[in-house]
């Protein structure tokens, strides 16, 4: 009887070499051997690779990475469809922004190195220079008859209008001492802030312009101004209207604008710049500065009457009456302020404290003569109260 192969015996396996990449290799059995497969009748062993790892068989494999790319796939696809629902809501914004909030809006980039700066005292104040020209038909150029600094102030809730008067004699870099209104015929809005800030020491960057024929939709468009006028006031507004319808051809003068009854009225848009244009009464130039104001102090506080669901659309009114530097950030960087309880102030330069008089410069026009430096440091106080270094505490005697 043939001796049985030790190596193919009951009980052991055949000897497996290990390799340096963890997978063994089965010996296979030899030619004529009495292996167990032989033994029970079954064909030899091939000559293959036992996998003994979960992952280490070519079909394992295939399938992980088959299974890992639908995963990846399947995961990437919510990720996919956030960025593309992103990227819409992006679009739609800036349509929404520029297609029809901003639409119509004259912008014009204006040279921050040529308005002679001065630095300012405190932060959380912008000041922005209101220009409202005398220009008859509709158009942007002309003398600045309407010549505010609106400061909006963050740091306290205020929104302050600094009123300086048209026929203030300052200097005019290039033209000498003249009118602060001839400023802007001169050179347009650059050199009309230069002049504000080089006189009064502000740092005004951007303005906003309007005639006074967009005044007037600009008032229609807030649904009016609420002012108290007198009797005087309302027989000169009639004049004004009359004279408005006289000069312009882009003046749309109704009969039903002439006004009969005085005290508290709510004024249309001719009404309103009818108003605001009163010269002849007295207090003369000083008085229509404040009336001005009125109509501005109106406007604030139909706006605060307003739904904040109303914005969007009196934005997309105004737009196109307006011309000025400031771009999209400004705007909107300043939507919080206007969301918020604020109040407003108002000055008027000169004032008391500038000891002013009228007299008839060199070339025989009439002019507010008055310390331009007082004129200055009141302005600070006005705008930067506590932060201004003329700062005057309330307990002072000065």
């Amino acid at each position: 009887m043939a001796q049985r192969n030790t190596r193919g015996s009951r009980g052991e396996r055949p000897r497996r070499e290990p390799l340096y990449d963890n997978y063994y290799y089965e010996e296979p059995a030899r030619r004529g051997s009495s292996s167990r497969s032989r033994v029970q009748g079954q064909a030899p062993r091939r000559d293959t690779f036992e996998d003994i790892s979960s992952y280490s068989s070519r079909a394992a494999e295939r399938k992980h990475r088959n299974e890992q790319k639908k995963y990846r796939e399947k995961s990437k696809k919510p990720a996919v469809a956030a960025l593309v629902l992103v990227l819409l809501l992006i679009g739609a914004g800036v349509f929404f922004v520029y297609g029809y909030l901003l639409k119509g809006l004259t912008f014009r980039q204006i040279n921050k190195d040529q308005l002679g700066i001065q630095k300012s005292e405190a932060g959380g104040v912008k000041n922005i220079a209101l220009f409202g020209l005398d220009a008859r038909e509709d158009e942007n150029e002309g003398r600045s008859d309407a010549l505010i600094v609106l400061s909006v102030d963050s740091k306290r809730g205020k929104l302050k209008m600094t009123s300086v008067l048209r026929d203030s004699e300052v200097e005019i870099e290039g033209y000498g001492s003249d009118k602060i209104t001839h400023a802007y015929a001169y050179g347009g809005p650059e050199l009309a802030i230069h002049t504000l800030n080089q006189n009064f020491g502000l740092d005004i960057e951007d303005y906003v312009t309007v005639n006074f024929i967009q005044m007037a939709k600009i008032v229609d468009a807030f649904g009016g101004t609420r002012v108290t006028i007198s009797y005087e006031e309302m027989n000169e507004i009639n004049n004004n209207l009359a004279m408005q319808q006289a000069e312009s051809y882009d003046a749309e003068i109704l009969e039903s604008d002439y006004l009969y009854e005085d005290g508290e009225v709510l004024l249309n848009g001719n009404q309103a710049v009818a108003y605001a244009r009163i010269r002849h009464l007295e207090g003369g130039d000083d008085m229509r500065a404040g009336r001005q104001q009125e109509v501005l102090k109106g406007l604030i506080q139909q706006l605060k009457g307003k739904s904040k669901l109303e914005y969007p659309g009196l934005i997309h009114e105004l737009m196109p009456l307006c011309e000025t530097s400031l771009d999209f950030s400004d705007i909107m960087g300043m939507t919080p302020f206007l969301l918020q309880d604020f109040s407003t102030e108002t000055l008027s330069i000169p004032g008391e404290e500038e000891d002013a008089y009228g007299d008839y410069n060199e070339d025989g026009r009439w002019v507010y003569l008055y310390d331009i430096e007082a004129a200055s440091e009141h302005i600070s106080r006005f705008i930067y109260e506590e932060d201004s270094p003329y700062y005057i505490p309330p307990d002072s005697e000065a």
